[in-house]
């Protein structure tokens, strides 16, 4: 038997590109969380992961690569992606290994279909060079790392086949490509979001809305709470194109203000006064994440955050920004959610 993070398996100059499929279903959480009572027994002899860093390795690139090479990479698979679908596997049973305890993943051919798909786009990409496939691609998932020579016994393993729980069914639509860390403190990988990769064109992302936000509702309207929810829910909100109507400036409203109260006074501007301060036109929100020598310019965006949390905002390439929680309030009172969270 055999820690996992041995000098063998350490990296010495991550953390590294990957791309993964991130499992943190409420059923597959369930699963893994039957074993931490016997897992917990064991103390930091092992580092189990918990359901926020639960996933797939679809495939890791394991050397330092520039910027551009990754946004490149990136851009790859998204497209290959297109040409996937999502896929239906069920997790378990659970499979104690050397160094690890692991999760199966099956049917193993449609992932093994993603893992070549993947490993084709990344390698068209220069410079980057990937470990030899093995025979036989084998998907699974991670439940804890050992991190002691001494914990895989027969002991171990008879309270281990005893917990069994029910297989479980999840979907996978997406993939999440990632700087992946090695956390050796906590003896377990995280990592570093870059881009969301979907699996084929869903109808939702092919229907998405246009979504129109200023002049709506404001926070006083609802005396703080949201049309719809509590305050603090998450909700994430598909939109084919955002446009938001910019508020006045400061002077331009004080303008605004004053003209108002004077218009029928037709007397009061004399020839040559400046013209009337009109309100700003729409705007479509699009990235402005540098691309190679211009910018993305995506306008396809995804809006997540609460009533009360600033909004994130992602382009259909994955890259993010945070706005204000004014934004995300527009949002959630002008569109109809596609899912909460």
């Amino acid at each position: 038997m055999e820690s996992f993070f041995s000098a063998k398996r350490t990296w010495a100059d991550g953390p590294y590109l990957h791309f993964i499929a991130v499992l943190n279903n409420p059923e597959y959480v369930a699963f893994t969380q039957a074993h931490h009572g016997l897992l917990a027994e064991y103390g930091d002899r092992v580092g189990t992961v918990p359901a926020q860093w639960l996933h797939w390795t679809v495939q890791g690139v394991h050397h330092r690569l520039g910027e551009d090479q990754v946004e490149r990479a990136v851009q790859a698979v998204r497209e290959a992606a297109q040409r996937s679908a999502p896929v239906t596997v069920t997790m378990g049973p659970v499979w104690p290994g050397a160094s690890a305890v692991t999760v199966a993943m099956h049917p193993e051919k449609p992932l093994a279909s993603i893992n070549t798909l993947v490993r084709n786009a990344v390698s068209t990409e220069p410079g980057i060079r990937l470990r030899s496939a093995e025979d036989r691609f084998w998907p699974h998932s991670t439940l804890t790392y050992f991190r002691a020579p001494d914990v895989h016994d027969t002991e171990f393993n008879r309270r281990l086949r005893k917990i069994r729980p029910e297989r479980v069914e999840i979907s996978i639509s997406r993939l999440l490509a990632v700087y992946m860390h090695q956390d050796l403190d906590l003896g377990y990988y995280t990592w570093t979001p870059i881009a969301e990769i979907p699996l084929g064109i869903t109808e939702a992302d092919a229907a998405a809305p246009e979504v129109r936000c200023g002049k709506s509702p404001t926070a006083a309207t609802y005396r703080a709470t949201p049309p719809w929810g509590e305050p603090e829910d998450e909700r994430e909100i598909e939109v084919g194109k955002l446009v938001v109507q910019p508020p006045l400036s400061d002077s331009q409203a004080r303008h605004e203000s004053f003209v108002g109260a004077a218009l029928d006074d037709s007397t009061y501007f004399e020839e040559g006064e400046p013209p009337l301060p009109a309100w700003p036109e729409p705007v479509t929100v699009s990235c402005k994440r540098p691309t190679g020598a211009s910018v993305c310019g995506s306008t396809r965006l995804r809006a997540r955050g609460a009533w009360n949390s600033p909004a994130v905002i992602t382009c259909e390439y994955g890259h993010c920004w945070n706005d204000s929680v004014e934004m995300m309030r527009e949002v959630i009172v002008a569109a109809v959610p596609r899912c909460d969270r």
